[in-house]
């Protein structure tokens, strides 16, 4: 029962892999309360290797579901297995922003960080919110 249990992970594992190795297009939205605006963010490529990049695009809407501009409050980021997004905190311009993001990851020559797996990249704009997971693997 063990053996199957761990052939069963393997394969999970290899299928993830295998997966990671091609670009395919991922979007997820989700809505913050009372805020009266939505997020939905988009990426052509939603597995990277540690250390590899994406671009990611929100585009925003009022509550009338005209386009938001704003040059005032950016967008702001956040993914649960870190790495960093440039620029930081972009504007909305007709409604849309990009920002790349980049996995942390890898070895250097005194440290293994550990950031393999999913990710959770939420995107943030006066209370209302997108989110979408991106797959983090080894190259």
């Amino acid at each position: 029962m063990k053996r199957l249990a761990t052939l069963m992970s393997l394969l999970t594992i290899a299928a993830l892999a295998m997966l990671g190795c091609s670009a395919n297009t991922s979007s997820s939205s989700g809505y913050g309360s009372g805020s009266g605006y939505s997020l939905n963010i988009t990426t052509s490529n939603s597995s990277v290797p540690e250390g590899g990049s994406t671009t990611l695009i929100v585009t925003a809407k009022d509550g009338q579901g005209n386009p938001v501009n704003d040059s005032v409050t950016p967008i702001t980021f956040s993914s649960t297995l870190g790495g960093s997004f440039s620029p930081a905190t972009p504007f909305l311009s007709s409604g849309v922003t990009s920002t790349v993001y980049t996995a942390s990851g890898g070895t250097t020559a005194t440290t293994t960080t550990a950031t393999v797996g999913v990710t959770q990249i939420t995107a943030s704009y006066k209370g209302a919110f997108a989110y979408m997971s991106i797959y983090v693997f080894k190259p």
